[in-house]
Formats: structure tokens, sequence, C-alpha cells
């Protein structure tokens, strides 16, 4: 059996942000494969600095870490709580899967899951039930409605994807 293990992508741990960063350029190109407009590299190291730049930043309600099995990485996930204060297309007091990557030769084998339940945990100890996301039309439309969200036919705003919810319950 693997041994699967979530490493905390904080500013005073500068392997887990290398890695961070090492994983963002191929979220990246899927991304731009899938529809979004293509970012420069300088747009990605900007992308990149700030969501490293808001660990640790005082918002507990902030969880990126990688995914590792046997000590290789799988992917990251990374959600906030919506505060008032935040910028852009929010729901405050919902959870906010803003980021999720597993890399494609490793996906099927059950560690998406692992992750979206890791983070699912993070959100109900943060005291949320209700959480949205932005899926992918490609591969994050058919993961994220097989974890249990459902499109609300609504498009945000800041991307054009569709957006989907879930409810959780209390365990």
């Amino acid at each position: 059996m693997c041994k699967r293990e979530f490493v905390p992508v904080t500013p005073d741990d500068p392997a887990a942000c290398s890695e961070f960063r090492r994983l963002m350029v191929p979220y990246s190109r899927e991304l731009d494969e899938h529809g979004l407009p293509p970012l420069s590299p300088e747009m990605l190291e900007k992308w990149i600095a700030s969501i490293l730049r808001l660990q640790g930043a005082g918002e507990p309600a902030r969880h990126l870490e990688l995914c590792t099995r046997d000590g290789q990485t799988v992917g990251f996930l990374y959600g906030k709580v919506d505060l008032p204060h935040h910028r852009g297309y929010i729901r405050p007091g919902w959870g906010y899967v803003m980021e999720f990557y597993v890399l494609p030769e490793l996906r099927r084998q059950g560690h998406g899951r692992a992750m979206v339940q890791r983070l699912e945990e993070h959100f109900l100890a943060d005291g949320v039930r209700d959480l949205y996301l932005t899926a992918d039309p490609v591969t994050g439309k058919p993961f994220w409605e097989a974890m249990g969200y459902v499109p609300t036919g609504e498009v945000s705003p800041e991307n054009g994807q569709e957006i989907f919810v879930k409810q959780l319950t209390a365990p």
C-alpha cells in the first residue's frame, strides 16, 4: 500500500515552494489547452508569487498543500474561505477550491479523491459547510461531478468556467 502524505506549502519551506512552482507550469499549460487564455511566463510567475505570498499571511483559512505518494509528488490542492474583504467573485463564508492538480500520469489512482477529502476536512475544521469551485470543462467537470459537486448553471465572470457547489455534512 502506498504512503500518501500532505505537505503544507509555506514561505518557511523553500523546498515545498519550489515543488509547487514546478507543478504550476504543467497545470497552467493544461488550463491553456482547455480554453483559458495562455499566460506569459511573466504572468505565470506573478500568479505563483501571489499564491505563495498569501500563505501564512494572517488568514488561517487558506490551505495550500502538496500531495505525495511514497515521497513522489502527486499534485497540489489550494482552497480558502471567502471573506468579505477578498477581491473578485466571492461568496463570503463559503469554501472556495481555488486550484487543484494531479499529474496526468498519476490520475485515476485515488489521489484526487484523497486530496478532495483532505481539502473538505480543512473546510469542515474551518466551520464551512458550503463549497464552490469553477471546473475545467475537459478534465475538471467529470472529476468534480464524481466528487459530488453539482453544476449551478452559473459562469464565473473571472474565468468563464461553470461554477459547481457542494454542501458538506459534519462527520
